[in-house]
């Protein structure tokens, strides 16, 4: 094949013609990155305010403003450079596949989807993270209470052993707001802000155990005491029979991803033998339709397969 043969008729440097296409795909950058060096700190502040609609739970505009707050699940900082990454490796892609201008405009939408995607992740990950160290946690808090200690230091020590974790974030949040003054003229007591922490964190698992604890913490230490400990064996408890289920619904995810892998040899079984066919069938006008119903009946196994496969048990 001769490689002249793709050059644009009139053209006069076929060795240079990729310069010119590429100035105005190069300038966009360019222009997309100056303006986020301009104005990094005015993008810094909408993603704050962004983040903080994002994950604030429902009803926390009810709470004083003094004990607002939302969970570090990303900072602004990091999501303005995911968002600038982001934009540019689909500029580029989309870019090679269509015209420079129909780049531009798929852009955002794009990243604003792949952001929220992120962001969706990203709370999965900071609650998993909570639930699984909130038992081990609860148990050294419960030996400290044992020991003769008040709830605060209780808290205090266990959270000065903890590694930097989604949990050491959220009971630092608690200790620092306690005694802030509030809109009512009265300063932040333990049972407050441990209401207010109960209604804006996204664990299930932690808001449970704070629900307790916020009934306990104006009872004797003794009550205090038993409560505690009745949640950490509850979360002991839990966490066995979680993993008991997720060893008996194992079988099924295993059962889905088999389905799936048999259905994707099947469909490329045909494509390999039929291939004419198979491209014929898929061109089509419906060909659209037909390979999305397809491409779902392949995938359904899988995604049942995993979604039986889920366990989840937040009750103590």
């Amino acid at each position: 094949m001769d490689p002249n043969a793709i050059i644009a008729p009139g053209t006069t440097h076929p060795e240079s013609v990729w310069l010119v296409e590429a100035t105005p795909l190069a300038a966009t950058i360019a222009a997309i990155l100056v303006l986020t060096l301009l104005m990094r700190s005015r993008l810094g502040t909408a993603l704050d305010a962004h983040l903080s609609q994002r994950f604030t739970r429902p009803g926390a505009a009810l709470l004083d403003p003094a004990l607002r707050w939302h969970p570090p699940v990303m900072s602004a900082s990091r999501l303005l450079a995911i968002c600038v990454i982001a934009a540019l490796a689909i500029l580029i892609v989309v870019s090679r596949i269509g015209p420079l201008l129909v780049a531009i405009v798929l852009a955002g939408p794009a990243t604003a989807l792949l952001i929220w995607v992120l962001l969706w992740f990203e709370e999965q990950r900071y609650v998993t993270r909570i639930d699984a160290a909130l038992p081990a946690t609860v148990g050294r808090l419960e030996a400290q209470l044992r020991a003769g200690s008040g709830l605060q230091p209780a808290i205090e020590k266990v959270t000065a052993d903890m590694p930097v974790s989604p949990l050491k974030a959220e009971w630092s949040w608690f200790l620092e707001r306690l005694g802030q003054p509030l809109i009512t003229g009265s300063l932040a007591t333990a049972t407050t802000v441990c209401a207010a922490l109960r209604a804006q964190t996204p664990s299930r698992r932690h808001a449970t155990f704070l629900s307790h604890l916020e009934i306990a913490i104006d009872q004797p230490h003794a009550l205090l005491l038993q409560r505690v400990r009745a949640a950490y064996e509850a979360m002991q408890a839990s966490d066995r029979r979680a993993s008991t289920l997720a060893t008996e619904l194992a079988q099924m995810r295993n059962t889905g991803v088999a389905l799936f892998l048999i259905n994707v040899g099947i469909t490329f079984y045909l494509f390999i033998v039929q291939h004419e066919r198979f491209l014929t069938a898929y061109s089509s006008d419906a060909g659209v339709f037909v390979g999305a119903v397809l491409a779902l009946v392949v995938g359904a196994p899988l995604i049942g397969g995993y979604l039986l496969g889920r366990a989840e048990d937040v009750v103590y």
